[in-house]
């Protein structure tokens, strides 16, 4: 609650510019910063096998061999390592864990992803999350929801009925939120339903954030968005990598014209600030110069789990061993 009238305070405080300007991506992996109020610039970079984006490091076993091991305690030192790989770069979100369920054997995207169960998708899902977040380091989860093929993902519907998303597709993403506390969610492409994942109401609002409970910071994934009134009331938090459906002199224009509320920005710049003060980014610097870049106990668990998660479901003397 602290965070939240914090936050509160400083919406009050921004110009309309300030706050439309503010939920749009910077220079493609950076939230803006304000100096005025004291709000830092917060870098992403992508995940989720690793910490990408003008530098290198340890790579991690994909998310499937992930799932494989079964080991919570071992994901969840993976997480660890992810956030302290992230803390040795002075990156504030690490783009991950990615939970959709498969659903093609043709997604580009499978190997990220933690299978086709949802109960086991959820638990390897919050432990990783639970990881990262023990370092300091937002996770982001994604791509919600019903990413399931990489052909025209700009444009496929994933025509799911209410029962089987619940079931099914949406428990890794609820888990992550009410078991993970993640900070923040990212939208998939695709469309949900014949809606656009990153301007539907249903998903964002009412399952999201009234149904679940979920307090943080909702992106897009680069390049979905679509719709600027949309994506004003019922859209993501912060557009990435920059401001496109939502440019600065249109929604200014918009708001002018009474055709968009100022208080669509004022709930978006809430959700970021918020969560941003929640992790305290204001007092620290991210960058940990005590963590070495080549961490060889990051290697070490990398090496560990790529040995979990060689799963033998069943031989028939089919290898020399029992």
């Amino acid at each position: 609650q602290e965070h939240k009238d914090r936050a509160a305070e400083i919406v009050k405080q921004m110009t309309l510019e300030e706050k439309i300007a503010y939920v749009g991506g910077y220079q493609d992996w950076y939230i803006r910063a304000i100096d005025r109020l004291g709000l830092p610039a917060v870098r992403m970079a992508d995940g989720p096998q690793g910490v990408r984006n003008n530098t290198k490091s340890t790579l991690y076993p994909s998310g499937v061999a992930a799932a494989a091991t079964w080991d919570k305690d071992l994901i969840y030192k993976m997480g660890e390592s992810l956030g302290k790989d992230s803390r040795a770069r002075g990156v504030h979100i690490l783009l991950g864990p990615g939970v959709n369920i498969y659903r093609s054997p043709l997604c580009g995207r499978n190997f990220e992803y933690f299978g086709e169960d949802p109960y086991l998708a959820g638990e390897i899902a919050a432990s990783y999350i639970n990881g990262v977040q023990s370092q300091g380091v937002m996770a982001c989860v994604k791509h919600f929801a019903g990413n399931n093929q990489e052909y025209a993902r700009h444009s496929v519907s994933s025509d799911i009925d209410e029962r089987t998303l619940h079931e099914i597709y949406f428990p890794a993403f609820e888990k992550s939120v009410k078991k993970g506390n993640v900070a923040t969610i990212m939208t998939s492409y695709n469309l949900l339903n014949s809606v656009h994942a990153s301007e539907s109401r249903y998903l964002n609002q009412e399952v999201l954030r009234d149904l679940w409970g979920f307090e943080g910071i909702v992106m897009s994934d680069w390049r979905s968005c679509y719709s600027p009134v949309n994506l004003a009331y019922w859209g993501v938090d912060v557009e990435m990598p920059r401001p496109m459906a939502m440019e600065s002199a249109l929604m200014k224009e918009l708001v002018e014209q009474g055709v968009i509320d100022e208080r669509a920005f004022d709930r978006k710049c809430q959700n970021i600030i918020q969560t941003i003060l929640a992790f305290e980014f204001e007092k620290r610097p991210q960058l940990d110069k005590s963590l070495p870049e080549n961490n060889p106990e990051c290697d070490a668990v990398a090496h560990e789990l790529s040995r979990a998660a060689i799963t033998m479901l069943k031989n028939d003397n089919f290898l020399p061993i029992k």
